[in-house]
Parts: structure tokens; C-alpha cells; sequence
């Protein structure tokens, strides 16, 4: 990936984190999603995107280090229900720190691959929990009575 294909992806990436903090915010408290789904509030939000974005970064550097992380148990709906399910406690402020943390931390890590070490598949990692994974959440995310999906202004 060359700098500004990388500069490119990251600066979507901060644009939708941006967009799904403020979408968060304003609906802190509700079930976000279709009464068909798991009910998930801003707190599930942010603590999904805290674990996979915390994932994806232990994957990135495992593997500029010629490591392998071990694959996680479960289909992604089992690994997200166990995860919703051990970050129930946390408050939405600790949810929210959690998840910006990881997102600041995965942006860091991103920026310090050296240029000759990108390759297909470490591009492939990094934009594993980026925009598109931030952007898909926003579009399935419904408050109240009002549908609030985002469909992709590009």
C-alpha cells in the first residue's frame, strides 16, 4: 500500500469512527438495532468494536512479526454474543474509552508499518476493522421508531 493509498483508508477510517461516535452518542441508551436482531446499545457497539478492533491490531502486529494469533473459538455471532456477555458490566463510559483506545491504538499501529513491509495481505488486516466494518454497523443501526441508516454518501 503506497502513502497516500494508506493516508486514503485512514482518513475514511477516522471519518466513520467520527459518524458512529456521533450516531452513538445521541442514542446512548436505546436498542439500536431491528427488534429481529440481538439488542444491542451504544455500550455493545463500542465493546464490539473495542474487541475486534483490539483483534484486528494484535493480528497486524503478530504478523509484522512473523507471528500467528490464535484463532478465536465460535462463528462471528457466537464470538460476538460471549463477548456482549463478558463486557455487560462496563459502563457506557468505559465502553466508549475502551473503544476509542483501540481505535487510536490500531491507527498508531498502522502508521508505523514501514512502507516496504506492506504487502496484499497485511492490507488485507488493516482494513479488517476499518471503515467498510464501521460503515456496515451504522447502515443495520435503527433507534426508536425513526430507521437511522446510513447508507454510503460516496
Amino acid at each position: 500500500m503506497d502513502s497516500e493509498a494508506l493516508a486514503a483508508m485512514l482518513h475514511k477510517d477516522r471519518e466513520e469512527w467520527e459518524a458512529l461516535v456521533a450516531l452513538l452518542e445521541a442514542h446512548p441508551d436505546e436498542s439500536l438495532h431491528d427488534p429481529a436482531a440481538p439488542s444491542w446499545t451504544a455500550r455493545d457497539v463500542y465493546t464490539h468494536f473495542a474487541r475486534w478492533i483490539e483483534r484486528s491490531t494484535d493480528h497486524l502486529e503478530a504478523e509484522l512479526a512473523g507471528r500467528t494469533l490464535p484463532p478465536l473459538e465460535g462463528t462471528d455471532d457466537e464470538i460476538n454474543a460471549r463477548w456482549q456477555r463478558e463486557d455487560s458490566t462496563l459502563s457506557l463510559a468505559e465502553a466508549r474509552e475502551r473503544a476509542q483506545q483501540a481505535f487510536e491504538r490500531r491507527i498508531r499501529a498502522i502508521e508505523a508499518v514501514p512502507a516496504e513491509r506492506w504487502d496484499g495481505p497485511l492490507a488485507e488486516i488493516a482494513r479488517a476493522d476499518g471503515h467498510e466494518h464501521i460503515a456496515a454497523h451504522r447502515r443495520w443501526i435503527v433507534a426508536g421508531d425513526e430507521e437511522l441508516l446510513f447508507r454510503d454518501r460516496r
